[in-house]
C-alpha cells in the first residue's frame, strides 16, 4: 500500500511541476512510474518484491543507439556562385563565392533589391538575376567607361537604363565631362588638405573607366599606377564604409539631422588625436587613441557602433574630419585594421595635412593586424587581394612578419536605436 501511495504521490508531484517540465500527460505518467521504479529498486521489500535488500538490481539490457545519418554537404550551385561574385563586385558583401545560398548571400540580395527598387525578398527572380549578372559582365568588360564618374552599385542603374534604351548620364546629369578624349586619361594625384573626397574618387573612377579594370598587383609597374591603385582602394573602402553605416541604421528611424549632431560627438572626442597626426608616429597616436577610448568609458560595443556609423556618414557627406575621427576611434577601440583608412587620409590630405611618410606607419599597423588574424575592416571577402595591391603599390613595404531622437548613455556615447 505504501508503495502504491508513493507511485501516486510521485505522479502528482510530476503533474504540479512547472510548465517546461509538463510536456504532456504521457510524459507525466512516465515520470511517476520512473520515480516509483527508483523507490522499489532501493526498497524491494516495501514493494512486495522480496529478496535480499542488499542485492543489486539486474542490469537492464543496453540499447545501442544507431548513429544519426550523416548529412551530405550541399553541392555548390554555379548560378549562386556567379550571383555572389556579382554581389561582391557591386559592394553587397555576400561572403566567399562558394555557390551555397546562406544568410549573408540572402542579406546581400536584399540590399541589392532595395537599391534597385525591387521587393526585398532575399531571393532573385529571373529578371533581377539577369540585371545583376548582366551588369557584372558588362562592367567587367569595361562597359562602365561610357559613364565617367559612375562606379560601384550606381553602375547597376546605369546598366539598367542602357538596357531599356535610356542614357543614364543625361537622365541624372551625374557624368562629369572629360578634359581630353585622346589617349589615356591622366592619373590625378588626390588633392591635399581638406579637399573633397567625393571629387577625388570621381576623378579616380574616371581613370579606372578609361584605362581598364581596377589595378591588380601585376599591373602596378610605375609610380603613377601605384598612386592610382591606392586611390582605387581608398574609394572602395569609403564606399564600403558608407554602405555598412546605412545597413546598421536600417530601421532605426534616425534622421540626417540627428546623425550630424551625434557624429559631432565623435569628432569632439578625437580632436586631440587628429592634431597629433601632424607630429607623432602612427604607434604613438594609436596608443593615444586607445587611452582616449578608455577615458570615454561606457559600453565598448556602443562606442564601436557609433564610430562605424559616423565613419560611413562622414564619407557619405564628404566630411573628411568626421571620417578621420571615426577611424581613429575605431582604432582606439581595438579594431586595428581601420588604420588603413588613416593611412589613406594622411597620404592624400583628407582632414589632416598630407604626409605620405607618416601614412606608411598606419598602413603597417593595419597590415600587421590582418596578418595576425584580425577581422578585416573593409570588404572581408576581398581582404587578401586588397592588401596585396596596397603592399605592392607602397613598394612592397609592410610589417615584418525626422525620426525619433536618439538617446545617450551615461558616458555620453550616442545611441542610434539599432535593431
Amino acid at each position: 500500500m505504501k508503495a502504491r501511495g508513493f507511485l501516486i504521490a510521485a505522479t502528482a508531484v510530476a503533474l504540479t511541476m512547472p510548465g517546461p517540465v509538463r510536456a504532456d500527460t504521457g510524459d507525466v505518467v512516465k515520470l511517476g512510474i520512473a520515480a516509483g521504479a527508483f523507490f522499489c529498486m532501493a526498497n524491494p521489500g516495501r514493494c512486495g518484491l522480496g529478496g535480499n535488500r542488499n542485492a543489486q538490481p539486474s542490469a537492464a539490457p543496453q540499447r545501442t543507439a544507431s548513429p544519426p545519418p550523416r548529412q551530405q554537404p550541399r553541392a555548390a550551385d554555379p548560378a549562386i556562385r556567379t550571383d555572389q561574385q556579382a554581389l561582391n563586385y557591386f559592394g553587397y558583401e555576400a561572403g566567399s563565392a562558394d555557390g551555397i545560398m546562406g544568410r549573408r548571400t540572402r542579406d546581400a540580395i536584399s540590399r541589392y533589391q532595395g537599391y534597385m527598387g525591387y521587393p526585398s525578398t532575399g531571393r532573385l527572380d529571373a529578371y533581377q538575376r539577369q540585371t545583376l549578372v548582366g551588369a557584372y559582365n558588362w562592367a567587367q568588360a569595361g562597359g562602365g567607361s561610357a559613364y565617367p564618374g559612375i562606379y560601384g552599385e550606381e553602375l547597376l542603374r546605369a546598366y539598367a537604363s542602357q538596357m531599356r534604351g535610356g542614357n543614364y548620364c543625361q537622365e541624372t546629369g551625374r557624368c562629369p565631362v572629360r578634359n581630353s578624349d585622346t589617349g589615356q586619361t591622366p592619373i590625378p594625384d588626390l588633392p591635399q588638405a581638406n579637399a573633397s573626397m567625393a571629387n577625388a574618387c570621381t576623378s579616380s573612377q574616371m581613370v579606372t573607366n578609361a584605362n581598364g579594370p581596377v589595378l591588380s598587383p601585376a599591373d602596378i609597374t610605375d609610380p603613377d599606377r601605384a598612386r592610382q591603385a591606392l586611390n582605387e582602394q581608398f574609394c572602395s573602402a569609403s564606399s564600403y564604409a558608407s554602405s555598412r553605416s546605412e545597413n546598421l541604421l536600417a530601421g532605426s528611424g534616425t534622421t540626417d539631422a540627428t546623425l550630424a549632431r551625434n557624429c559631432r560627438w565623435v569628432v569632439e572626442r578625437m580632436e586631440d588625436q587628429i592634431v597629433r597626426l601632424d607630429s607623432q608616429s602612427a604607434v604613438e597616436v594609436a596608443a593615444a587613441a586607445d587611452r582616449r577610448v578608455r577615458e570615454i568609458g561606457g559600453d565598448p560595443r556602443q562606442i564601436s557602433d557609433a564610430a562605424t556609423i559616423c565613419l560611413g556618414y562622414g564619407y557619405r557627406t564628404d566630411d573628411p574630419q568626421m571620417a578621420l575621427a571615426s577611424a581613429l576611434m575605431l582604432v582606439g577601440s581595438g579594431a586595428r585594421p581601420y588604420a588603413e583608412l588613416i593611412g589613406h587620409h594622411l597620404r592624400s590630405g583628407f582632414g589632416t595635412q598630407r604626409d605620405p611618410a607618416r601614412a606608411q606607419g598606419w598602413y603597417d599597423i593595419a597590415f600587421d593586424a590582418l596578418d595576425r588574424g584580425s577581422e578585416p575592416a573593409v570588404r572581408p571577402s576581398q581582404s587578401g587581394e586588397r592588401v596585396a595591391i596596397m603592399r605592392t603599390a607602397l613598394g612592397g613595404q609592410g610589417p615584418a612578419g525626422s525620426g525619433p531622437e536618439t538617446s545617450s548613455s551615461g558616458s555620453g556615447v550616442p545611441s542610434f536605436n539599432l535593431q
